[in-house]
């Protein structure tokens, strides 16, 4: 890997670290009694967050990503973070109202599984592509910023499903 790539990747992992630091010390403040909470309370907070995945479809948008990142992951990668979010509003809006803890359990493993589908594709795109040495634009500030959070709520929500 030539030297700009292991910089770039380098300045990557201390930005996501920052950022988890960063989620933990908020989640505590804010967020003190989740663990105990009921479950569609528990859960809420990240159906909020993801219900604005739609952003990640930026990728798609001429400029936003290098020209050397391939068509196919530009639109693998809007298409997962669309499908999330869209399941993140029907999970949301079924919590707003008042949704039973079957039907609720049912929508979570739904957004859970797609997460996870989600985050497979983009994981095997990133890497293969090495995006931490590409030109990303503002899709950079997205992917250090939320990513951390996005995936602790995400294995939040399976904790809870299993866990009960």
């Amino acid at each position: 890997m030539p030297l700009a790539a292991r910089q770039n990747l380098v300045v990557m992992n201390i930005q996501m670290t920052v950022s988890l630091l960063a989620t933990l010390i908020l989640c505590r403040w804010l967020l003190p009694d989740i663990v105990q909470a009921d479950f569609a309370d528990a859960i809420w907070p990240v159906a909020a967050l993801h219900m604005f995945r739609f952003i990640g479809m930026t990728v798609v948008m001429p400029g936003q990503l290098d020209d050397d990142i391939t068509k196919r992951a530009k639109g693998l990668i809007a298409v997962g973070d669309l499908a999330v979010a869209l399941s993140a509003v029907v999970l949301a809006f079924a919590i707003t109202q008042g949704g039973s803890e079957p039907v609720l359990r049912g929508l979570a493993w739904v957004f859970v599984l797609i997460c996870f589908a989600d985050m497979a594709v983009i994981q095997r795109y990133f890497i293969a592509e090495q995006f931490w040495n590409k030109k990303m634009g503002v899709v950079w500030l997205f992917q250090v910023l939320l990513s951390v959070p996005m995936i602790l709520g995400e294995v939040f929500v399976l904790y809870r499903l299993i866990a009960g």
